[in-house]
C-alpha cells in the first residue's frame, strides 16, 4: 500500500512539474521588412527572383500558359488574363491563385515580405524594370 501511495505521489509531482515547466509561445510568421510604396520596386532585381527562390519556375516554365522563368516572366504575366490586376492588385492571381486540382500548391506560399513586394510592384504599374 505504501509503495502505491509513493507511486501516485511521484506521478502527480512529475505531472505538476510538467505543467509548470510548459511555456506556450505564439509563433508569429516573419513578414519581413515593410515595403515602402514610395520606393520603386525593380521587377528584374526584386520581383522576378521571388519565383526562382520559391521553386515556382520548376512547374511554371509554361504550366497553364504562365512562364515565370527569368527573362520571360513579365511578358507572360502581362499576357495572362488574370495574373496582374492593375486596378486592384489584391485580386491579381499571382497573389491569390487557388486550385481545386491536386498539385504542388493550393495557394502561393510566399515567405517574409515577398507578397507585399509583388503587390507594391503591381500598384506601381507592374513595370518591366
Amino acid at each position: 500500500m505504501k509503495k502505491i501511495k509513493h507511486l501516485i505521489i511521484s506521478s502527480l509531482l512529475l505531472l505538476l512539474i510538467g505543467f509548470v515547466g510548459c511555456e506556450y509561445k505564439t509563433i508569429v510568421p516573419d513578414k519581413g521588412d515593410p515595403v515602402d510604396p514610395e520606393v520603386p520596386i525593380s521587377f528584374s532585381a526584386e520581383v522576378e527572383p521571388i519565383w526562382t527562390s520559391q521553386g515556382c519556375v520548376s512547374c511554371h516554365p509554361s504550366a497553364g500558359g504562365l512562364d515565370l522563368t527569368v527573362g520571360n516572366a513579365h511578358a507572360s504575366l502581362m499576357s495572362h488574363p488574370r495574373a496582374i490586376n492593375k486596378d486592384n492588385s489584391s485580386e491579381s492571381t499571382i497573389l491569390t491563385f487557388k486550385t481545386v486540382q491536386p498539385g504542388p500548391h493550393g495557394s502561393v506560399d510566399y515567405v517574409g515580405n515577398q507578397s507585399e513586394i509583388i503587390k507594391v510592384w503591381i500598384d506601381q504599374g507592374a513595370l518591366d524594370n
